[in-house]
């Protein structure tokens, strides 16, 4: 069971420079050949800021550990981005997250518990640019 006292934690900061090779790997990942990507300042594809957590250390599989949960009891239920601003190749942006909120539910299968992450991120101008809302449930 979830300690719901962590509900407010927040983790380290972590930043990630926007690079147009982590743009191409993202693109063929996702099999999106639009020729809209491929012009000098392309924009990102909605989803590209899992890339941000990935490779900028935003470790997601750290704060789950922290909160004694084991990545087979995991499902990634929603994951959701709010724009503020854009965003470019070359920007660095740094992201801070924080239990946004822990609660449980009762399924057919036992009680699921809830994980709501929320990342927000400003750039390199220490501007919002961007809202990353993750939902893990945790399974018995």
């Amino acid at each position: 069971m979830i300690d719901s006292s962590n509900k407010g934690k927040v983790y380290p900061e972590f930043s990630y420079t926007i690079e147009r090779g982590k743009l191409r790997e993202f693109l063929l990942a996702i099999e999106d050949n639009n020729p809209a990507y491929r012009v000098d300042d392309p924009p990102l594809p909605p989803t590209f800021p899992t890339v941000f957590m990935f490779w900028g250390g935003g470790d997601i599989g750290g704060v789950l550990r922290d909160l004694g949960v084991e990545m087979k009891n995991v499902l990634h239920a929603e994951q959701e981005y709010e724009y503020l601003a854009p965003l470019h190749v070359g920007d660095t942006v740094t992201g801070r997250t924080q239990i946004a909120d822990i609660y449980s539910k009762k399924g057919r299968s036992g009680e699921m518990q809830f994980v709501e992450l929320l990342t927000e991120y400003t750039n390199q101008h220490g501007e919002p640019v961007l809202k990353d809302r993750a939902l893990i449930i945790v399974r018995e």
